[in-house]
């Protein structure tokens, strides 16, 4: 089974978050290539391509499909997105998928707070930072999106699954979480409290902490402050 990752970076926010998440992500993939798609030059990943443009969702899917198009010399099967603020455990590239037609999220995720570590939780979260799926189906997808976008303009969906077509989705959880950081430059708005979904489908199973996270041996306060001292 022929993996590769495909790791996009906005160029924008704190660089100790991204460097620590390059350096984590490092230490989960093993020997998996990685194809760093960024909007600004940068020497990491086995491969570097660059996408100048405004940040923004418009970008974001020239990135992805940047990305997918030159890794396809690897040929490879199965493709993970990576993101530069999650941290990702090891075993979160040891997930075997079995359908090439679905698209499989992993949905063990910690949101953290950059600033004091407060952590939530909420289940079954799909997002593109803990979407694997087939080479060939991401292709076809986002092609699908590129040409919808450019149509109709931003709908806020970058992720596979039954709001954009009839797309199948599967949720699996690594042992180990995924822990997303939350900081002042997210593309996505961070909520704080069930409240402040509108749709409170999606708040379903809503934890907060701020002790010690599952499997990372620390809490978010400390994960955070390795970060900004730079010995994460």
């Amino acid at each position: 089974m022929h993996k590769a990752i495909l790791y996009t970076t906005c160029n924008t926010h704190d660089p100790a978050i991204e460097q620590a998440c390059r350096d984590q992500l490092d230490r989960a993939r093993g020997d998996i290539p990685v194809v760093c798609v960024s909007r600004e030059p940068t020497d990491y990943g086995n491969e570097q391509f660059t996408v100048a443009g405004p940040r923004g969702p418009h970008t974001l899917l020239r990135q992805i499909m940047c990305g997918l198009f030159y890794m396809s010399g690897w040929n490879p099967e199965w493709v993970f997105i990576a993101e530069n603020d999650v941290l990702y455990p090891p075993d979160h590239f040891q997930f075997g998928p079995r359908h090439g037609w679905i698209y499989y999220y992993n949905a063990n995720v910690w949101k953290v707070r950059y600033s004091d570590g407060h952590s939530v939780w909420t289940d079954d979260l799909q997002q593109l930072s803990g979407l694997c799926a087939c080479w060939d189906e991401l292709y076809e997808f986002y092609q699908k999106r590129d040409t919808f976008v450019k149509r109709h303009g931003w709908d806020r969906h970058f992720e596979p699954g039954p709001k954009v077509g009839p797309y199948v989705t599967e949720n699996w959880q690594s042992d180990v979480p995924l822990i997303d950081i939350r900081h002042d430059r997210n593309y996505t708005r961070s909520k704080w409290s069930p409240d402040e979904f509108r749709n409170k489908r999606y708040a379903r199973g809503w934890k907060e902490t701020d002790d010690v996270l599952p499997g990372w041996g620390m809490t978010g306060k400390q994960m955070m402050d390795r970060i900004r001292d730079g010995t994460s």
